[in-house]
């Protein structure tokens, strides 16, 4: 298969778009990094493939470490102190999915990083004057309501604790 001849520029605008961006962007962009490689290990668990396996979700647990250096325990707040203790189990969740090859840890430590993503977000939108606290409030309480009727309308036999 013939290289793609975008290849070069789609290279170059992910180099611009690191260089150039904020901390804040630069946390967004490792939330989005570390779930990309959880969804790659999720497609090679599924696929057998080992080293896929391995490689992606050592990728994200690489980068979940840097989160992890990002925190500054000894001046922060219990927020941060629990932040810290979230990423280690997520670091811990990923060693057991890639030993047991189990997709289901994989799901939890995304949907902890994609809910951790969403509020490092939107603390960046009401910083810059995007959205205030009030809206972001109704847009979580939207949120939690749909998602606990998803799980109340769950066939028998399902569970989310994976």
């Amino acid at each position: 298969m013939p290289a793609n001849p975008y290849n070069k520029y789609i290279k170059q605008y992910q180099t611009n778009n690191i260089t150039t961006a904020t901390p804040e962007k630069l946390m967004i962009l490792l939330f989005d990094g570390a779930i990309q490689f959880l969804m790659k290990a999720k497609t090679a668990i599924a696929e057998n493939n080992y080293k896929e396996r391995s490689a992606n979700i050592d990728g994200a647990r690489k980068i979940i470490r840097e989160l992890m250096r990002t925190i500054d325990l000894e001046n922060g707040n219990d927020v941060s102190k629990q932040l810290f203790k979230l990423y280690n189990r997520m670091a811990m969740n990923l060693i057991k999915a890639n030993v047991q090859r189990n997709s289901g840890k994989i799901d939890e430590v995304i949907e902890d990083l994609s809910n951790i993503r969403w509020g490092f977000q939107k603390a960046i939108e009401i910083q810059s004057g995007i959205t205030t606290v009030e809206e972001v409030l109704k847009e979580q309480a939207a949120h939690e309501s749909i998602t606990s009727t998803t799980m109340l309308s769950k066939p028998e036999g399902e569970d989310n604790a994976g």
